[in-house]
């Protein structure tokens, strides 16, 4: 009989790219900052310096957008936008700034003679082109007083502008790729920033309402459908991107996951900062554990027997389909008043930053050879935000895919080959699309055991 696993770590090159993969096939979150590359910043300089008030032009290059800058021969300020970051183009200019949704164009007056224009797309997947094809690109540039449109409305607070695009029909990246990049962002305003969305999906926006004011105290501007020409003293084009379902505290003046916690907690009424406290073997308090279950591919086909055997183990079980007929704030405070929570790898696992801190979080790994992947995009983030984390992988005989195949079979014993022979799209259809899961609930007993034990043990 095998062994549950717990922080597995096999093979970690191989899995990360099929993480890659699978996010621009838009099937899952399969992905991590840690293992992308993308195109970097280039600089290139044309010109003859030698010749009196000889113009330099520089181009900045990242995959898309682009840039274009002419000056001088010598750049007074720093340049409107930032493009050397990874995953994400920003941005960020105070002075005379001038908004115009109509004509995706955001315009920064300037008397210094300085022109530079950017084309940028205001979502952090850059380099993900399955993402960015629903994002529509913003003009920022300078523009003189005399050119510039004039003002229809004014706002004396900041302002943040970024897009509803990409994947925003997964709970993972909701999170990942626009709650926390915004939080990031728009958290030093302190309530007191203007959100303008490109792309504006208004049943997001009303999904997500009670974290969007968590952030702001003003409405909402959709972009696409906004004809005034709104001028600010402060504009943010884009949204500041760290990493997974991180938050880098050198880059947020301290800010950490635990802080956007507790921003969730406030945000949403969840009562609970930390889990359940076992004092001695004999407390008859039972830790609840929340099974998730999932529809469609990769779910439980035995949660009866999942749950029998998790009350045999001294919790108290529940069961829930992810947001099944609940608003984000009713599920939440489901997963808030659960110690545990159990399902199988995907975007449900992003459920975790609800868990009271010093919760546990057991992911199951489906056959695929998805241990290392499983880790970095659940298994980091729930370590950062104080979560104690488990990790089992299943065995051949948990899979259905056992029944479709010869137990001699590649798509059985050898999952990287499956890749590497047949192709990343045969390894997404067999892996993510095909496979359900019969958890084998006696061999599953330790791992609830230890699950178990962790709520006698000290707190850090």
């Amino acid at each position: 009989m095998g062994n549950p696993t717990s922080h597995v770590r096999q093979n970690l090159s191989w899995s990360v790219i099929v993480g890659c993969f699978l996010l621009s096939m838009i099937l899952l979150v399969l992905t991590t900052s840690y293992a992308a590359s993308f195109p970097g910043f280039g600089l290139s300089l044309s010109g003859n310096s030698a010749s009196a008030g000889a113009k330099t032009e520089q181009k900045l290059t990242s995959d898309h957008p682009d840039a274009k800058i002419e000056t001088g021969e010598k750049l007074q300020r720093k340049p409107l936008c930032d493009l050397t970051q990874r995953r994400a183009d920003v941005c960020d200019m105070e002075g005379d700034i001038r908004v115009h949704g109509n004509s995706s164009s955001v315009l920064f007056v300037t008397s210094s003679g300085l022109q530079e224009s950017y084309r940028i797309l205001p979502h952090p997947r850059k380099g993900d082109h399955a993402a960015l094809a629903t994002v529509t690109e913003v003009t920022v540039r300078s523009t003189t007083e005399e050119e510039a449109p004039k003002c229809t409305t004014k706002s004396g607070v900041p302002a943040v502008i970024f897009s509803n695009g990409g994947y925003m029909f997964n709970f993972f990246h909701d999170i990942s790729d626009a709650l926390i990049p915004l939080y990031i962002t728009s958290h030093r305003f302190d309530g007191e920033v203007q959100f303008l969305i490109r792309d504006m999906l208004p049943w997001w926006v009303e999904k997500f309402q009670p974290l969007l004011k968590g952030l702001s105290r003003y409405d909402i501007i959709d972009l696409n459908r906004d004809h005034e020409v709104r001028c600010y003293s402060h504009v943010i084009v884009g949204i500041m991107f760290h990493g997974d379902l991180y938050i880098d505290p050198t880059k947020s003046g301290g800010l950490t996951m635990l802080d956007y916690g507790a921003y969730l907690r406030k945000s949403l009424g969840l009562k609970r900062e930390t889990a359940i406290k076992l004092a001695n073997p004999d407390e008859e308090k039972k830790p609840r554990v929340l099974i998730v279950n999932r529809k469609g591919t990769r779910r439980f086909t035995n949660v009866d027997e999942i749950e029998r055997m998790v009350e045999m183990s001294g919790f108290q079980a529940v069961v829930s389909e992810i947001h099944e007929n609940k608003s984000l704030a009713e599920f939440a405070q489901v997963v808030n008043s659960c110690d545990v929570l159990l399902g199988l790898h995907g975007a449900g696992m992003t459920n975790l930053i609800f868990l009271p801190t010093n919760g546990v979080l057991i992911q199951i790994v489906p056959l695929g050879r998805m241990e290392d992947v499983c880790w970095i995009n659940y298994g980091a983030p729930a370590v950062r935000v104080k979560l104690h984390y488990l990790q089992y992988s299943i065995r051949a005989p948990e899979s259905n895919l056992i029944d479709q195949f010869p137990k001699d079979d590649p798509v059985i014993l050898d999952p990287k080959a499956v890749f590497e022979k047949q192709g990343s799209a045969r390894w997404v259809s067999l892996y993510m699309h095909r496979q359900t899961v019969k958890l084998d609930v006696e061999r599953f007993r330790s791992v609830l055991w230890h699950a178990r034990e962790i709520f006698r043990q000290p707190w850090n």
